[in-house]
């Protein structure tokens, strides 16, 4: 399944599309289109390498230090949610995470690949009923996600 996002001279619009916020696969240009189209639409954008994350606990470390999250995270799946439904510590207009290296988690730790996917899709459903965009992209085909492109 796809998901087209045409380019236009104002790609930070289409950022802000809430409804069409969520969770896709897409490849490395569709993310370097979005990432810099980011910052205009007034987002906090994050660059996830989770080539390191090969077990929960390396899993949480990436999350909290690539997403700043405060002392106060748990470093488990509650905490994470808490955290990514609360970015008060980092508000902005909406937020893209760009997950890049998962293929790592996944095959050393599927089940918590499914669980993290579980917990994005959540938040973007959250965010959306907020009336905020939250968007994660996972760089590379995934089959359970719609692949997302950007046309230029």
């Amino acid at each position: 399944m796809n998901a087209s996002l045409d380019q236009s001279p104002d790609a930070a619009n289409l950022l802000r599309d809430i409804a069409r916020a969520g969770l896709y696969s897409a490849d490395e240009d569709c993310a370097c289109s979005l990432y810099h189209a980011g910052p205009s639409a007034g987002f906090n954008v994050y660059r996830i390498d989770f080539g390191q994350a090969h077990d929960l606990e390396s899993l949480h470390y990436v999350l909290s230090h690539s997403l700043h999250f405060p002392d106060w995270y748990g470093a488990n799946w509650d905490g994470l949610t808490d955290c990514l439904t609360d970015m008060s510590w980092n508000e902005a207009s909406g937020y893209l995470l760009i997950l890049q290296r998962t293929d790592v988690l996944q095959r050393a730790h599927p089940e918590a690949f499914r669980t993290l996917l579980e917990v994005l899709g959540d938040t973007a459903r959250f965010w959306r009923e907020q009336g905020t965009s939250f968007w994660t992209l996972i760089i590379g085909e995934n089959i359970k996600l719609p692949h997302l492109e950007v046309h230029s």
